[in-house]
């Protein structure tokens, strides 16, 4: 009985011990970090200038524009005018929405618009460029152009504007549909991002460096200081002798090496 506890004393004193090294090691492994903060510091700029010269000089800008409708499933009483929802209405376009987005960006209707505009180019090459959102809680639609010229993408985008109610009316019938707000001129990107990507590739740079100097760190097995021979042999320094070789090597350093002279801790 008295040899369980006296092991179960033994075993707390080795996790206490265990949990000790655990925090020396995240000690150790920070100051190497700051040790190396140039190192870190230049990989983040060195990734952030990348990021921002492949954005700025590499990637192409696009540009993006956009209208939005308003969907009815009463027919409207005028070119301007949408007549009155109950609740019962306002459900049933909601659902209705979904049918328009598919016929905003149908293939009858884009080619349509892009004849009015004299665009030459295949439905196929843009229909990826023409996207639609549906907003689920209200009976609004919203078409999105986006291309590499802004002028095309407002061109296109009024286009699909002008030529989609009478597509719509012809193929779901008693329905009909609003303008809420109409295409505009992009006057900035939509993408790429300059600072977004910067700022992302400064984060990465910055893990790199710090994944670098912890890989190095660990697999250095060089004893380094009285303090570290002690925490991970348990040696007792009874001396140290000055590395003449090397200091032969430094001279004008300050920081010369050594050899210790340990022996074992006596009980």
């Amino acid at each position: 009985m008295v040899l369980n506890t006296s092991t179960t004393g033994s075993e707390d004193r080795s996790l206490q011990s265990s949990d000790q090294v655990k925090e020396i090691d995240l000690l150790e492994i920070g100051r190497a970090i700051w040790d190396k903060f140039w190192f870190v510091v230049l990989l983040t700029l060195i990734g952030a200038a990348l990021a921002f010269g492949i954005t700025n000089f590499l990637i192409h800008p696009t540009y993006r524009s956009s209208f939005t409708v308003y969907v009815n499933n009463h027919s409207s009483n005028s070119e301007n005018q949408v007549n009155s929802l109950n609740s019962g209405d306002t459900a049933a376009s909601q659902t209705l929405a979904q049918t328009y987005a598919s016929i905003l960006k149908s293939r009858p209707v884009v080619e349509d618009a892009m004849d009015r505009i004299s665009m030459n180019a295949a439905y196929d090459d843009i229909v990826d460029d023409i996207t639609t959102e549906v907003d689920t809680d209200s009976q609004l639609v919203t078409l999105d152009v986006t291309m590499k010229s802004a002028k095309e993408a407002r061109n296109l985008a009024r286009a699909i504007a002008r030529v989609s109610p009478k597509y719509i009316a012809n193929i779901v019938e008693g329905s009909s549909m609003k303008i809420v707000s109409s295409p505009i001129l992009a006057d900035k990107p939509y993408s790429p991002s300059i600072p977004k990507n910067t700022a992302i590739g400064a984060i990465i740079g910055f893990l790199l460096a710090v994944v670098i100097v912890v890989i190095r760190h660990l697999s250095d097995d060089r004893i380094k200081s009285v303090e570290e021979l002690e925490a991970k042999f348990g040696f007792s320094v009874i001396g140290t002798i000055p590395n003449f070789d090397e200091a032969a090597n430094n001279k004008g350093k300050k920081n010369y090496g050594y050899y210790y002279a340990a022996s074992n801790k006596t009980k």
